[in-house]
């Protein structure tokens, strides 16, 4: 009987690891498909200059591959989404409530549920389990404070030079803008909805009554859905000679594309260890050493794909029902694409009353060194007069983030921890959502 009513549970999830197996796309691959159009095969491809045999060498002359620029741009903006989007904002590992034992018996060590988005020094205790799951929804609004629905991208043309070109030309083609056609250039709108949901399952174990191990497990979804309209800014005046469709003499020079995609999996898992190294009934200090394993997909940006850790120095107060806490980390991150960051967060968690814990902090992660992300340059065009083309309305600063955070704690009568909090954004820094909330149940066995 055990067995018959097993089956079709096993084969549902047979065919669900099937079905995940066979996507054809990776969200990558969905985003990329924003910028092309038509009968394109590749980005910024251009199938009516290249259909007709009078125009066809001008169809590659704006596709990455082929054009430096374009590559850095496209590229600038990819990784800009790959590095946020995967760096999803885990929820605290530390336990609702924390104890020490005093000759065998448990004995408290706070008086509040503790902070949601901080840690503090105090442990869980020697042999106690604390476990929780967090909903998390962030539906991503902002690029370096540039609407996500109005993104702007100038795309040049590839820079020609061959022998016998300061002839024809007549001038030189060393010179951005010589020949003439050089001075076409496709601009580019961008229209994105991108929303991320994680289901975080996390633990806390007293290993000691001084050390405890920490583990969190997100199950993030994803989903995409973007238009983007290109129009052609053609220099010549008898004839077009970079157009989506059509004829030289009656060119079309708009295209619009539209991509719908989601992703769905196991995020990156983090793993922590928390030693309270003092231990005094008003301040204490903690250090905390965390590991992100890069067990999400990176195609789909459901992880970063590289190995993350971080150490954090914890400072936490204890006055009555009021706890301060300070923590000052550096985060190692893995990726080329990424710089490494120093964390600061500080705050407080408060004893409202016997069920109630309100938790109020202050973020802040801040890039150390030098942007690694490519920027795109402005173009410089000297003929037929000198101007500068922009490539996009994204600025050029770095991603630091800053945030606040506000939430509450609510014991209920059987011990079960009801978690509420919102994290907004202060900041322009990176890839952003305004508001993201957060709800999840917490126990202490």
């Amino acid at each position: 009987m055990g067995r018959r009513a097993m089956s079709p549970a096993i084969a549902c999830a047979a065919i669900a690891l099937l079905a995940g197996s066979l996507q054809a796309q990776s969200l990558r691959d969905v985003f990329d498909e924003l910028f092309v159009f038509g009968n394109g095969s590749d980005q910024l491809f251009l199938a009516g200059s290249a259909g007709l045999a009078t125009t066809q060498i001008h169809g590659d002359h704006f596709i990455p591959s082929q054009s430096a620029g374009n590559g850095a741009l496209l590229g600038f903006l990819t990784s800009s989404l790959a590095v946020n989007v995967s760096s999803f904002p885990l929820p605290s590992t530390v336990s609702s409530e924390t104890f020490r034992f005093v000759d065998g018996v448990p004995t408290p060590t706070s008086n509040s549920f503790g902070p949601i988005t901080a840690e503090r020094a105090q442990t869980v205790g020697r042999g106690r389990f604390n476990a929780g799951v967090n909903y998390s929804r962030i539906p991503f609004n902002s690029l370096r404070g540039v609407d996500l629905r109005a993104l702007e991208l100038t795309f040049t043309h590839v820079d020609v030079d061959f022998d016998g070109c300061d002839e024809a030309a007549g001038g030189d083609c060393t010179e951005f803008g010589i020949p003439q056609v050089e001075n076409d250039v496709i601009d580019l709108s961008l229209d994105i909805g991108l929303e991320a949901e994680i289901f975080a399952f996390f633990g806390t174990f007293g290993l000691t009554d001084r050390v405890d191990l920490s583990f969190a497990i997100p199950i993030v979804s994803l989903s995409l859905e973007g238009n983007s309209r290109a129009s052609v800014d053609a220099s010549t005046t008898d004839q077009a000679l970079h157009f989506f469709g059509g004829t030289p003499e009656n060119p079309v020079l708009d295209a619009r594309s539209a991509v719908r995609g989601s992703a769905s999996g196991l995020g990156d898992v983090a793993v922590r260890l928390k030693a309270r190294v003092t231990d005094n009934p008003i301040w204490n200090v903690g250090v905390l050493g965390e590991m992100r394993i890069p067990t999400g997909r990176e195609e789909d940006f459901l992880g970063t794909g590289d190995l993350n850790t971080k150490g954090v120095l914890i400072v936490s107060g204890l006055y009555e029902e009021f706890s301060p806490h300070l923590n000052l980390g550096f985060e190692f991150r893995g990726s080329d694409l990424d710089q490494n960051e120093l964390e600061v967060v500080l705050g407080f968690d408060h004893l409202l009353a016997s069920w109630a814990t309100v938790a109020v902090d202050l973020l802040g992660a801040f890039k150390m060194g030098e942007s690694v992300l490519a920027f795109p340059e402005p173009i410089q065009i000297t003929s037929p007069f000198p101007r500068t083309v922009r490539r996009t309305n994204i600025p050029d600063r770095q991603d630091d983030i800053i945030d606040g955070s506000f939430g509450f704690k609510f014991r209920t009568g059987g011990g079960l921890v009801l978690v509420s909090n919102f994290l907004v954004a202060l900041n322009d820094g990176g890839l952003r959502s305004r508001v993201t909330s957060t709800f999840g149940l917490e126990f202490l066995f």
